[in-house]
């Protein structure tokens, strides 16, 4: 019976993910004669897995991705503006410093850190 319950969900959702609604879903299983009570448990585990995943996908960076990103920023601008000091790149007299791309990975470091707090 579980493992029945199990295959009518995996299938289902898998037909709600391709655009199937609810009430066609109902409709299906009414006509292969299951229980209304088991109907009304198989459409509660697909919503609850949609739900799931849907949280799961929100735009929201993982803490190792802003952790990366600040470093590489703050790398990448220390480098460009010590090289234009010390004259590893020839840029003709002007100096191009970029403290912004170095403040911005720093604020990225930190954001990472008090989302990891946040995590535990």
């Amino acid at each position: 019976m579980e493992n029945n319950f199990r295959e009518l969900v995996d299938l289902y959702h898998q037909k709600k993910i391709e655009g199937m609604d609810f009430s066609q879903i109902r409709k299906e299983l009414v006509e292969k004669n299951i229980e209304e009570d088991l109907i009304k448990d198989i459409v509660r585990a697909i919503d609850d897995r949609i739900l799931r995943g849907e949280v799961k996908k929100k735009g929201k960076f993982k803490v190792r991705e802003l952790r990366l990103i600040g470093w590489t920023l703050m790398i990448i601008g220390g480098i460009i503006t010590l090289g234009t000091y010390f004259h590893w790149f020839d840029m003709k007299g002007y100096y191009f410093v970029s403290y912004g791309p170095v403040i911005a990975g720093y604020l990225l470091i930190i954001a990472a850190r008090k989302a990891q707090r946040k995590e535990f």
